[in-house]
């Protein structure tokens, strides 16, 4: 079966972001092209680009242009009506995500590629899951890592059980509300249920001269952060100096360490030697890197034929939009710890 897409945005994520990445392997990251979603479209035989939707003419045009794109709109309402897509991509500023949708996931659409960040809002995350939930709509969200091979042998080493249980993961950097640091530690711990949050943010900024603490605009830096799950794991984030989301992980079992280096490139499994009380690195097999973007595509194809949510699913993206907004919470009552649901969900940020 051919899946029918559109997209709707056609800026960087949708189109464009490849021309910035250069060679399809960039230099010692595990980056695979393309990044895009329309170049993922393009690459999958099952999916077919037949609609695209920009509030800008000349960015719709050079979209259509570039990707053969056959028909354009300007309101995604007209786009979704009237070509009736299977699958639509939601790559528009993050403050438009929400009504989007919304609109797509009540009117036929079967599965939603969503970018990051899901939504400005714990209401309107909320807003976005109840309606995803109600009308059976498969969804993938944009950080795409836990798509990559080297991710997934991680998890996967981790997970096996020969260095003992998973503790916590440790990460550096980041945001809250953007979405990499925080669903790429999700992953790593296996997408587990938070219980509470405690979180220093760097500098807010308030929002067209909001004086409420109510709404930010850009994201804040995390500068410390720690989640703590109900299965007895945790993850934590220091920030100051560090390269965020495309710096190292590591995960902490209880007899050894895995640790992913250079953004996904390639990871290292050390076994706790008790003779020596020293890490002994383990032979770890090199992988075949592949496009986290194909992967997505194919595996939201794979999950509208199936009823089966794929690795980058709902459940783990609302998570980790709770856990974004409660390190807010978190700062902005001094550093304490809170615990999730929060019972605010109108607190605003928009991460670009």
């Amino acid at each position: 079966m051919t899946y029918r897409v559109a997209i709707i945005g056609c800026g960087r994520m949708a189109c464009t972001i490849d021309d910035e990445k250069g060679d399809a392997r960039i230099g010692h990251r595990g980056l695979v092209l393309p990044s895009c979603h329309a170049g993922g479209y393009a690459a999958v035989e099952e999916t077919e680009l037949v609609a695209a939707c920009d509030i800008d003419p000349e960015r719709l045009a050079q979209a259509q242009a570039r990707w053969r794109i056959p028909h354009g709109y300007h309101d995604y309402r007209e786009c979704i009506e009237v070509e009736q897509p299977d699958l639509v991509s939601v790559t528009t500023r993050p403050e438009n995500h929400a009504e989007i949708v919304v609109y797509a996931a009540t009117h036929g659409v079967k599965g939603l590629y969503v970018e990051k960040p899901l939504a400005c809002s714990l209401a309107e995350t909320d807003t976005i899951k109840e309606a995803i939930e109600r009308n059976h709509v498969q969804f993938q969200f944009g950080p795409m890592r836990r798509n990559w091979a080297v991710y997934q042998q991680a998890r996967a080493l981790a997970a096996g059980g020969d260095l003992g249980p998973v503790q916590s993961v440790v990460g550096y950097g980041g945001n809250p509300c953007g979405g990499h640091m925080l669903d790429n530690l999700l992953f790593l711990l296996g997408d587990p249920d938070p219980v509470a949050v405690q979180a220093t943010l760097g500098k807010l900024s308030a929002h067209e001269g909001d004086t409420t603490a109510t709404r930010f605009k850009p994201d804040a830096p995390i500068l410390m952060a720690r989640a703590t799950f109900a299965d007895g794991t945790a993850f934590s984030i220091t920030g100051p100096g560090s390269q965020g989301e495309y710096g190292e992980y590591e995960i902490v079992c209880e007899a050894g360490r895995v640790r992913l280096m250079n953004d996904g490139h390639h990871l290292q499994a050390r076994r706790f030697d008790q003779q020596t009380r020293a890490f002994q690195e383990e032979t770890v097999p090199a992988v075949d890197h592949w496009s986290g973007t194909i992967r997505k595509v194919q595996e939201l194809a794979e999950s509208v034929r199936t009823g089966q949510p794929g690795v980058s699913n709902l459940r783990a993206t609302v998570i980790g939009q709770e856990i974004g907004y409660a390190m807010y919470e978190s700062h902005l009552r001094g550093g304490v710890e809170v615990q999730i649901p929060i019972a605010n969900r109108e607190r605003w940020v928009s991460s670009w």
